[in-house]
C-alpha cells in the first residue's frame, strides 16, 4: 500500500508514480485551515475536455477516513470535503493509473 501526503493549500501537482489497478492507495490529506476545504483527484484532459482518449482515473472504490465527508465520484474526478486537520483517503483503482495523467488538487480557503 502506498500512501502520499497532501495539504488542501497545496497547488495542483502531478501524481507522482503510478498506481497498480487494485493497488490500495491511501492519500493523507493535510488542513491546517479553521475551515473545511476539499481535495481532488482529477484525470488530466485531453484536448481541453473529457473524451474517449481520456483515462477514467477515477473509476474504482474510495473509503473516507473521519476528517472527510461527501465523495463526489465520476470516471474522471473525484472530491471531497476535508474538516479542519484533514483525513485519509483511501483509494482502490479499478485501472492502472499513470503517474502522469492525475493531478492532485487542493482548493485552500
Amino acid at each position: 500500500m502506498a500512501t502520499y501526503n497532501f495539504n488542501v493549500t497545496g497547488s495542483r501537482v502531478t501524481q507522482s508514480a503510478d498506481i497498480a489497478a487494485g493497488e490500495s492507495t491511501v492519500f493523507s490529506i493535510a488542513n491546517d485551515l479553521t475551515v473545511a476545504s476539499y481535495f481532488t483527484l482529477e484525470t488530466i484532459q485531453t484536448n481541453g475536455q473529457y473524451d474517449s482518449n481520456s483515462k477514467k482515473n477515477t473509476s474504482g472504490s474510495f473509503t473516507l477516513g473521519s476528517g472527510l465527508s461527501t465523495l463526489i465520484q465520476s470516471d474522471y474526478i473525484a472530491s471531497v470535503i476535508v474538516a479542519p486537520g484533514g483525513g485519509d483517503l483511501t483509494f482502490v483503482p479499478a485501472i492502472a493509473i499513470t503517474g502522469s495523467t492525475l493531478y492532485l488538487r487542493g482548493t485552500g480557503a
